[in-house]
């Protein structure tokens, strides 16, 4: 039996040399199904689902570190508007940030998408995934690749009137890799932005399908009613994760403009190409 976990679990995750925090993201959901036994729709869905639920666990989690941490080293409340209002009135220099590319893991996106769709099949059975799963299970594997890769190296050339944050290095070291977090997470989530909402529809759907599924197939009865009630679970799972997430991308946005607007060279840092 193959376990495919469809749960919001507490993360300890750590972000900086030396730095750790815990972060609590409720469960609400497990899918505990032979997947190798399941249609390759209901396989599918799940993998796709899965596979949402543990990037928003990790991003989300990460974004709660980075915030705090950042908060920190500029001094202000933990939360968006205040890092936002700092950045942008109260760091009063001329900037010129020069940045080396991030480097990519450039086999996991191929990897990822082989093992989700090899999963997704049900394994034992033949099929593929649905159009929809298979889009959703490349997101997936997207998301994964922008959360994983190493940010790149960079240099600030200040101009005038040197705010004390840059420099003290320490203090600047750490506003730095908290900024590039933030603005790394934001590529990342517009992989995720939304996804709940259609994933948790599809899933309320084959939950319907799964009925005139079982008809056609009596087969299936001894593992339709188990399937039948984690669909539920699992659709109930991703809508509050989308729910979280959508939290997660007001933030990024209200971050990202401020420290797009004060330090622009640092996107190349993140960003490839």
């Amino acid at each position: 039996m193959i376990r495919i976990g469809l749960v919001a679990i507490l993360l300890v995750t750590a972000f900086l040399p030396g730095c750790a925090a815990s972060f609590a993201f409720k469960a609400s959901a497990e899918i505990d199904v032979p997947i190798a036994e399941m249609p390759a729709k209901y396989a599918s869905w799940v993998v796709e689902a899965d596979g949402y639920l543990q990037a928003v666990n990790a991003a989300y989690a990460r974004h709660q570190h980075a915030k705090a941490e950042l908060a920190a080293g500029l001094g202000v409340e933990a939360n968006a508007d205040a890092i936002a209002t700092f950045i942008r009135d109260a760091i009063k220099v001329q900037t010129k940030v020069v940045c080396q590319p991030p480097s990519f893991n450039a086999s996991f996106v191929a990897d990822c998408r082989a093992d989700a769709n090899a999963r997704a099949t049900g394994r034992a059975g033949s099929g593929s995934a649905s159009s929809e799963a298979s889009a959703g299970i490349r997101a997936n594997c997207d998301a994964g690749a922008s959360l994983n890769l190493t940010p790149g190296s960079c240099t600030v050339q200040t101009t005038v009137n040197q705010h004390p944050i840059l420099s003290d290095a320490a203090r600047w070291a750490k506003v730095e890799a908290n900024m590039k977090i933030i603005l790394q997470l934001s590529a990342a989530n517009r992989h995720l932005d939304g996804r709940g909402d259609g994933i948790n529809a599809r899933g309320n759907q084959l939950h319907a399908e799964s009925v005139t599924d079982l008809g056609k197939d009596p087969t299936l009865a001894l593992q339709m009613d188990k399937i039948q009630a984690e669909l539920r679970k699992g659709s109930d799972a991703t809508a509050e994760a989308n729910s979280k997430q959508r939290s997660m991308n007001s933030d990024l946005l209200t971050m990202t403009a401020a420290i797009d607007a004060q330090f622009p060279g640092l996107r190349a840092s993140v960003n490839g190409g």
